[in-house]
């Protein structure tokens, strides 16, 4: 009985691992720091002769989460949340570490260029965006300002075909 509670253990835990989520990295001025964090990324990403693509996955704006209600709001009125309620990552190809794909938010695609690391099942990836680049005002509340490049992190699942 022991076994079979650590075997149901050791599961659990390699199962929460493996968690498909975004994080976003936002430094704000003239100090501190938020995550938004969406857990509910949705698309296929296929690994096929070594390469990984994809067609798209997209992710609603309103499934990021910063830990505050009303920064949340703020957040998704931000990125016009009502009108383009998700971002979408198309044409995604990679191979070896680096990767290329589309970005769309706020209406706005531009290309994105994307580093990786393969891990059991799932790659962890991140880039860098100009929230300029996707016609996006300028960040202010309260005096307190967000800077125009954000880090995208992403923990993604894979398919081998």
């Amino acid at each position: 009985m022991k076994t079979l509670m650590m075997m149901i253990i050791l599961f659990n835990s390699l199962s929460a691992l493996a968690e498909d989520k975004i994080t976003l990295y936002v430094t704000m001025t003239p100090a501190g720091s938020f995550q938004p964090i969406s857990k509910k990324p949705k698309g296929n990403l296929i690994k096929e002769n070594g390469s990984f693509i994809a067609d798209k996955i997209s992710v609603s704006i309103e499934s990021f989460k910063t830990g505050i209600d009303l920064r949340d709001e703020h957040f998704w009125k931000h990125l016009s949340a009502s009108k383009y309620p998700k971002a979408i990552l198309s044409q995604l190809k990679a191979q070896d570490g680096k990767g290329t794909a589309n970005l769309e938010v706020n209406g706005i695609k531009k290309p994105v260029s994307i580093a990786y690391v393969e891990k059991g099942s799932e790659i962890l990836a991140k880039f860098k965006i100009n929230a300029s680049d996707f016609s996006l005002p300028k960040a202010e509340y309260l005096g307190v300002g967000v800077d125009n490049i954000v880090v995208v992190e992403a923990s993604l699942s894979f398919k081998a075909r």
